[in-house]
């Protein structure tokens, strides 16, 4: 169990299970169906939607002499689950991907599926806790792994920088490079309608934010010198008002954001029931030809065949004779 510690920072348990700080689990079926295990790599757990089930947690890249460990890690949450469901940054350490694949590969299992996102740290979580919060709502595990580019765009990331100097992504204009020089400046990155650098305004939202259609949330993790009053006041009267939520900042946000001066902020949905319903209602799934998983997206993103639904040849009506 210590060499379980070296590489997991911790889980947040399923409801009804009690806490443990390691990664193994009894395995036993707690329902009708086993729930999927989340696996994040660089980020914190954390509960967000509040219907969250089992998350284990990467926090940094493991190291070669870990790459075994991360073999039995794998192995116990497809015990504990029947499925992985692990979700990987863009910008987590590529060695991080790597060891992953390879600990999939030396498994030889048709059970662990790999999300790679995009998303910022703050966003990224809260994917993780919408999965997670989705997993025991839909059918299978092949759909929820299907679905997850789908989620992501219901999410709305909000964050104030207190510098662009060294942005990346979204990349702001040289305008904007040169007012970061000034004391004092600040800026908005939105996601709504596109990621973008905003120059704030004092006491204004300034930035563009996404109409609320749906039960939602506004998640806050602030770092010292970061403006997180700006997110829970002007941002969140411009969107209504939500129920703020306030978390650990995120491990990875300086480096992605490229300044320590920051606060993060998103909006996730939280009717995980009704957010359900709708996935189910607008894909179109299929039971994969290789594994036989119920998926919505080719390739498979458990074993990776690559092939859509048999279309059903319907026989010619008023054949002619």
């Amino acid at each position: 169990m210590d060499a379980f510690l070296g590489l997991y920072c911790g889980r947040v348990p399923a409801a009804g299970e009690e806490h443990s700080p390691g990664l193994r689990s009894d395995g036993e079926s707690r329902g009708p169906r086993r729930t999927p295990v989340i696996v994040v790599f660089g980020l914190k757990l954390e509960r967000i939607v509040g219907a969250e089930g089992r998350i284990d947690a990467v926090p940094e890249p493991p190291t070669q002499e870990q790459a075994g460990l991360l073999v039995e890690a794998l192995r116990a949450g497809i015990e504990a689950g029947g499925t992985v469901v692990a979700i990987v940054p863009e910008w987590f350490p590529p060695e991080g991907l790597q060891r992953l694949e390879m600990a999939r590969v030396l498994l030889d299992t048709e059970r662990v599926a790999i999300h790679v996102t995009a998303l910022p740290p703050l966003a990224a979580t809260a994917l993780a806790s919408l999965a997670s919060s989705l997993a025991p709502r839909l059918p299978s595990a092949g759909l929820l792994a299907s679905v997850l580019d789908g989620l992501s765009e219901q999410l709305h990331s909000i964050t104030w920088l207190g510098s662009v100097a060294g942005l990346k992504r979204p990349a702001p204009s040289l305008g904007q490079h040169i007012a970061s020089l000034t004391p004092g400046s600040a800026f908005g990155v939105s996601s709504f309608p596109e990621p973008a650098v905003h120059r704030l305004r004092p006491g204004e939202a300034t930035v563009p934010l996404p109409p609320i259609a749906r039960p939602s949330r506004l998640v806050v993790a602030g770092r010292p010198g970061g403006e997180a009053d700006w997110l829970t006041g002007p941002v969140n009267q411009a969107l209504g008002s939500l129920p703020v939520v306030r978390v650990d900042a995120t491990p990875h946000g300086p480096r992605y954001w490229s300044t320590a001066k920051l606060a993060e902020g998103v909006v996730c949905p939280v009717d995980a029931d009704a957010l359900a319903g709708e996935l189910i209602s607008a894909v179109e799934a299929w039971a994969c030809r290789w594994c036989g998983e119920l998926i919505a997206r080719s390739p498979c993103p458990l074993c990776g065949h690559r092939a859509r639904p048999r279309r059903v040849q319907r026989p010619q009506q008023g054949a002619r004779t």
